[in-house]
């Protein structure tokens, strides 16, 4: 089962937040991750960087977006977004929730 974590996205700002999953050795695995405004949404309004690192006995996967990414997103804006480690035809959820882009003042 997916833990549930919601984030914040500063518009216009680095973005990068690191998920820990708790004595799991995904080494062999890649990440991807997706936000939308909706569950249903056939629109992806965020495609995140996603990196996998292990060191036993957890493993961790870092979320990424440039300020040049951040800063093209709408604002205020909200949905969901989830993270999977896949390797072949696995796939698994690790983390779902929601995300909140807060606009950015100073350009």
């Amino acid at each position: 089962m997916a833990a549930n974590e919601d984030i914040v996205i500063e518009q216009g700002a680095t973005f990068e937040k690191v998920f820990t999953i708790a004595s799991t050795n995904l080494s062999s695995y890649a990440a991807r991750a997706q936000g939308r405004t909706s569950h249903a949404s056939g629109t992806v309004a965020i495609t995140f960087t996603a990196v996998i690192a292990y060191s036993s006995p957890n493993s961790t996967i870092t979320l990424s977006l440039t300020a040049t990414q951040t800063a093209a997103l709408t604002a205020p804006s909200c949905g969901v977004f989830d993270v999977e480690a896949f390797v072949g035809a696995t796939v698994i959820r690790e983390v779902e929730g929601s995300y909140t882009v807060t606009p950015e003042v100073t350009r």
